[in-house]
């Protein structure tokens, strides 16, 4: 499947034929005058005339066609996919809900229609998945976004108090088009683990299902249908509010979808069979929500990931925009025939042949391409660079480039702020590295350090790397900015003791103040109670 990332730049084909076509114009023109010079000229120069006509005619196609193939770079084709590893960090789950009427027929658990077990059993997983962002999509006629990718629960909750078919006025079930809503609402390079979750009967009316869910396998989205009702018949009321038809779990529907589009599924790792599927569980299985909240990595031990991804093939048609630049020289000094210079040419054929022989290293150069992708802040592109390079050093045995792309994944995870990830990959640098590579690598440590709080702890990496490699100028400004850190946080704790200290002499103070003012005042009270005695002595006497 052909996909364009910017169509609207063919409209410049068409400027490149108006050019093209008035370049004709102007050639026959000139060549009608040539020509009728040319007649009285002899036979050898006639000759030549005709050498260099085809010298002009060949040199202007190759430029035209350079032109072309530089259009077609810009336009951005992709067609073809590949498996990239990328580094996932935690999920983002598509919740996907079947609202035709269908959903309304009471034959769930407990006597609830399937929509309401839906929404409970939706619920239920909600709770449990703490830290997963989550969307909404409603599948009745054309699929709709309820809610965006967010992590804000009650906004989710919301939606679904209110899930009924009178939401949307569109007439059928379109579970396929619901499906493809649901890979559309996960951003574009997103560094989550995307999945998506549909609640149904199967019961559909445009047909769609097999097609989208072959969709998702192509593209490696994982999705999981669940299914609500029973497979005995159920009378309902259709949406006309008059006219009785019945409905029931087409389980077998979905299960065949399934097997089929996942036979499709283009991620043939044997660590995706599990994850990265199509699949269909009932609601009232046992052990049904344990198999959907299983799917979650944070349920289970996370690391590398693989994703599909389109193959752009930019490269190529520059490749050709460059080579038919070049041969438009090359022809020119081969069919003028006037003064033919073979250095000249077989300069122009060693660059013609030149990007033959630059990918001879094909890790290599992903590492260069993953630097530069780290520069434009493409940081799940770069990832995916320094992963492939990474994985082939370590089959070749090549630990000099493995070291060299451990740190790059490193430095990649701090700028995505994932510090233990970051701290993993600097740990698997060999202690035999360089010193200009090991100063790094301890430099990058006091960076983690110093975001976390750990000034102390900074200082010492800092330092470390300033010993590693003197000339690390930038561990040596941050080696004395942790200094000031750490003397500013011992200051201000010397300040909090001798705050604390004043305050509890202060108090001290006061309690010794508050005791003589009541010792004070029991003595006047003792006085007053003896005369009190003597004078009520004197008058019982």
């Amino acid at each position: 499947m052909t996909d364009i990332q910017r169509p609207y730049s063919f409209f410049i084909l068409l400027i490149l034929i108006f050019f093209g076509l008035y370049g004709i114009f102007r050639f026959r023109k000139i060549n009608k005058s040539l020509g009728i010079a040319n007649l009285m000229n002899n036979f050898h120069e006639n000759r030549l005339f005709r050498r260099f006509k085809v010298s002009i005619l060949l040199r202007t196609s190759f430029r035209f066609l350079a032109c072309v193939s530089a259009v077609f770079a810009f336009a951005g084709i992709y067609w073809g996919t590949k498996t990239v590893a990328v580094q996932k960090s935690g999920d983002a789950v598509a919740f996907v809900f079947d609202i035709s009427w269908s959903m309304n027929a009471k034959d769930a658990p407990g006597g609830l229609t399937r929509l309401d077990a839906a929404r409970q059993y939706a619920w239920k997983l909600l709770d449990r998945m703490e830290g997963t962002s989550a969307s909404v999509i409603l599948a009745k006629g054309d699929g709709m976004i309820a809610v965006p990718l967010t992590d804000d629960r009650s906004s989710i909750d919301s939606i679904l108090e209110s899930l009924s078919p009178s939401l949307m006025t569109a007439a059928g079930s379109s579970i396929g088009r619901g499906i493809l809503s649901a890979m559309q609402s996960f951003p574009k390079n997103m560094s989550q683990n995307g999945r998506v979750w549909v609640f149904t009967d199967g019961d559909e009316t445009d047909g769609t299902l097999g097609s989208a869910l072959e969709e998702a396998a192509r593209v490696g989205i994982p999705v999981t249908m669940i299914g609500f009702g029973t497979a005995t018949p159920v009378e309902i009321t259709a949406g006309d509010g008059v006219t009785k038809v019945k409905t029931f779990l087409n389980a077998e529907k979905m299960i065949d979808a399934a097997s089929a589009a996942g036979k499709k599924s283009l991620l043939p790792h044997p660590r995706l069979s599990s994850d990265n599927s199509i699949s269909y569980v009932a609601a009232d299985s046992e052990g049904s929500a344990y198999v959907l909240l299983n799917q979650l990595s944070s349920k289970k031990v996370s690391g590398e990931s693989f994703e599909v991804q389109k193959i752009s093939h930019h490269r190529l048609f520059i490749f050709f925009a460059i080579m038919f630049y070049i041969f438009s020289f090359v022809v020119s000094e081969v069919e003028l025939g006037f003064r033919f210079n073979p250095k000249k040419t077989a300069v122009l054929g060693l660059f013609a042949l030149m990007p033959l022989f630059s990918s001879c290293r094909s890790e290599k150069f992903s590492v260069l391409n993953g630097v530069f992708n780290w520069y434009q802040k493409k940081y799940q592109s770069a990832t995916a660079c320094f992963l492939r390079s990474y994985n082939e050093a370590r089959s070749e045995e090549d630990k000099v480039l493995a070291d060299y792309c451990s740190y790059n994944l490193a430095a990649t995870y701090i700028m995505q702020e994932e510090f233990d990830a970051a701290l993993n990959r600097l740990e698997q640098v060999s202690p035999d590295a360089d010193s200009g590579l090991k100063s790094a690598v301890l430099y990058n440590t006091g960076i983690i350090a110093s975001r976390r709080g750990d000034f102390s702890l900074a200082r010492e990496y800092f330092k470390k790397a300033v010993l590693a490699d003197p000339s690390n100028v930038n561990a040596k400004i941050n080696l004395e900015f942790a200094q000031q850190q750490v003397e500013s946080q011992t200051a201000k704790s010397a300040e909090k003791e001798m705050n604390a200290a004043s305050v509890e002499k202060s108090t001290s103070a006061l309690e010794s103040a508050v005791f003589n003012l009541i010792q004070q005042e029991e003595k006047e009270r003792w006085k007053k109670l003896q005369s009190n005695k003597k004078d009520s002595s004197v008058v019982d006497y």
